[in-house]
């Protein structure tokens, strides 16, 4: 990775770990406003329990700490995909002709 790369592979890092940690703090107002949409007809709410899987991805039982570890992971687990590269070089050149 060049300079400016490694800058802004920190930066997402940085804000993907940022942005769930604020989610991770309101979750439960999150909750409750996605609760008054279930009944809807949002396909999304069709399907299993769709509040229950929203509250696994919160992680309410871990600590600030460890859900900022647990984003990390998500982040390099993310990067490291080859689907990653896929819709990077592949898809974005395709839909809005993004050259890497």
């Amino acid at each position: 990775m060049r300079g400016y790369e490694i800058v802004l592979y920190s930066l997402s890092y940085s804000l993907c770990v940022k942005g769930y940690l604020a989610a991770h703090r309101y979750m439960e107002g999150i909750i409750i406003t996605v609760e008054m949409m279930v009944g809807s007809g949002l396909p999304c709410f069709s399907r299993g329990d769709p509040i229950e899987k929203l509250r696994k991805r919160f992680h309410s039982e871990m600590s600030e700490r460890e859900a900022a570890h647990f984003m990390i992971h998500v982040c390099t687990d993310f990067y490291n995909k080859w689907t990653t590269y896929v819709y990077d070089d592949l898809i974005q050149f395709m839909q809005q002709g993004i050259e890497k």
